[in-house]
């Protein structure tokens, strides 16, 4: 098992910032890599629903929301389904989206998956690329 984590300040409050990465099907809106979003067994705050993702490399995913807490502003999901010729196999994939207000105008959000791979330092670079994607697009959805 395997752990990729990345963080960011993001300089707006942590509620704008929660309210862009709480929506399970908006990530197309904040993180470049992904192309489209589609819930299935929706809405996109219910626990179990899924977002099939298309990637930038053409690729497409399966995501199903596992924890969503707006006290916490923390957002979870499990990869459920993996395009059949992955260059990136990996298993048992999990991941947690945390905001934290650092003062009234920056919050911090860290990125956290951990996950079993026979490609580790491939699947570390690839996640880092897709977390670091997400940082700066939200940072350029809410104009900062």
């Amino acid at each position: 098992m395997i752990e990729v984590s990345r963080s960011a300040v993001i300089p707006a409050p942590a509620q704008r910032a929660w309210a862009l990465v709480r929506d399970f099907n908006a990530m197309p809106e904040w993180n470049a890599t992904i192309r489209s979003s589609t819930i299935e067994d929706g809405p996109a705050d219910r626990i179990g629903c899924r977002r099939i993702l298309r990637f930038d490399d053409g690729s497409t995913w399966t995501h199903q929301l596992t924890d969503l807490s707006d006290a916490g502003m923390t957002i979870a999901y499990a990869i459920v389904g993996i395009p059949p010729a992955t260059k990136l196999p990996m298993r048992n994939y999990h991941a947690v989206i945390r905001i934290e207000p650092i003062d009234g105008d920056r919050c911090r959000m860290t990125w956290r998956a951990t996950l079993e791979t026979d490609q580790e330092d491939a699947v570390r670079e690839r996640a880092g690329a897709v977390f670091q994607a997400g940082f700066d697009g939200l940072k350029r959805r809410l104009g900062v």
